[in-house]
């Protein structure tokens, strides 16, 4: 079991967003489904060990950090989840650390 990480605190905030967008307007299936998407994926990430893709986004994190690219990462990877459940479907939380990583590795 992982502890808790920005990552996934930031995958449960996204589900709440879409939640509060279907309050907004019951019809929005969009929402509906991207937020138990998000959810399954921020459970997942709790619940398996990806040892190995968390230990390579934290280090290419690190060095984005260091690079001042990572405001930039962060930019994207919010842009990445929110089209989760609409335009993006990762299957579980494997597919979204290598997403994320695709995305950091795009910054180097």
């Amino acid at each position: 079991m992982i502890p808790e990480t920005p990552e996934i605190e930031e995958l449960e905030r996204a589900a709440e967003w879409r939640l509060r967008c279907v309050d907004a307007d019951s019809r929005d299936t969009t929402s509906a489904t991207a937020a138990i998407l998000l959810q399954h994926l921020a459970d997942d990430l709790r619940r398996k060990d990806y040892g190995e893709l968390w230990t390579e986004l934290r280090a290419i994190t690190n060095w984005l950090a260091e690079s001042d690219a990572i405001s930039d990462y962060a930019e994207f990877a919010l842009g990445y989840r929110t089209r989760i459940g609409a335009l993006k479907h990762p299957t579980d939380g494997a597919d979204y650390l290598r997403a994320l990583l695709a995305i950091a590795q795009s910054l180097v």
